[in-house]
This record gives structure tokens, C-alpha cells and sequence, in this order.
């Protein structure tokens, strides 16, 4: 059965071909390339870490299971918009997708506004693609990612 997943120190998602009978310690064994690294492992856009029993009802409830692989349990996460910042704790888990909702909310920021606007890494021009996890973004073994909301570019003829 296909697993897809994303972890830390990678932007790419990955497949992991897997047994109908497997094991969180397998999966975790798989991912981290036979090394032993506590890897804590997360359902997408979930906010608890999943235990042996979560992890096979999500494998066997879902045809295209998500997850996300991570050291850390939470990340430092913070935005910044028009001077002002909100910070938050968050899973690796958490999409962009979800990620952009909150700021919006925090800052106040309506809907036909919040369309207009994106995430963007702090410092970059990088803007990841809603689907992207937290957890991937972060500098190698750390637990904080900061990001800028900026407007989307608008093309007028």
C-alpha cells in the first residue's frame, strides 16, 4: 500500500511502498534510511503524535495515507504583516494551507483580502505551495520557521 510523506530536511514528498501488516517502527525504520532516529510521526494537518494503533487505523482507513516524519513534537512558528507578528506553536504536520488561515484570523485580514495575500519564508522570495508541511521548512534539526505575509503578484493587461 502507498504511503506519501513528507519529513524534515526534505521539500519533496515522498512514497513509501509499505505491507498491508506494517509497523510504526517499520515505517519510522524505512523513512530514516535504516538509521535509528527518533522520529515522531504525524497524520497531515493533524496535531497529535500518532501512537501504533492511530498510525494502522489511518494506513487501513485511508487509500492515500499522508504523514509527516520530525524530530520535534511542535515548531516555533512566526508571521509577520505590516509591522506587527503573531507567533505560535504548531506540528511539522501543519500545512501552509492552514498555517495562512490562522494568520488571516490573528490579523484580521477578511476573506476577499486573505486571497490576495501569501506566505513567504522571512528573508526569501520563496513562497511554498499550500500543500507544503511546516516541518520541512525548518534549518536542519531546528524547531522554529518565520514567515513574511506579503501580497500576491497581481497581473494587469
Amino acid at each position: 500500500m502507498p504511503i506519501f510523506y513528507q519529513k524534515e530536511d526534505s521539500r519533496q514528498v515522498h512514497k513509501l511502498e509499505a505491507p498491508e501488516q506494517v509497523t510504526l517502527i517499520e515505517i519510522v525504520r524505512a523513512v530514516a534510511g535504516g538509521v535509528e532516529i527518533d522520529l515522531k510521526v504525524f497524520e497531515e494537518d493533524g496535531d497529535v503524535v500518532l501512537t501504533e494503533e492511530m498510525l494502522i487505523e489511518i494506513v487501513r482507513s485511508k487509500p492515500h495515507p499522508k504523514l509527516h516524519f520530525h524530530r520535534h513534537h511542535e515548531l516555533k512558528v512566526t508571521v509577520h504583516f505590516n509591522g506587527r507578528e503573531v507567533t505560535r506553536e504548531a506540528p511539522p504536520s501543519m500545512t501552509i494551507h492552514r498555517l495562512k488561515h490562522w494568520a488571516d484570523d490573528k490579523f484580521g485580514i477578511d476573506a476577499m483580502h486573505a486571497a490576495e495575500h501569501v506566505l513567504q519564508l522571512n528573508g526569501t522570495t520563496e513562497r511554498p505551495a499550500a500543500s507544503v508541511h511546516l516541518g520541512t521548512l525548518t534549518p536542519k534539526h531546528q524547531h522554529h520557521v518565520s514567515f513574511d505575509l506579503v501580497p500576491n503578484e497581481r497581473f494587469q493587461g
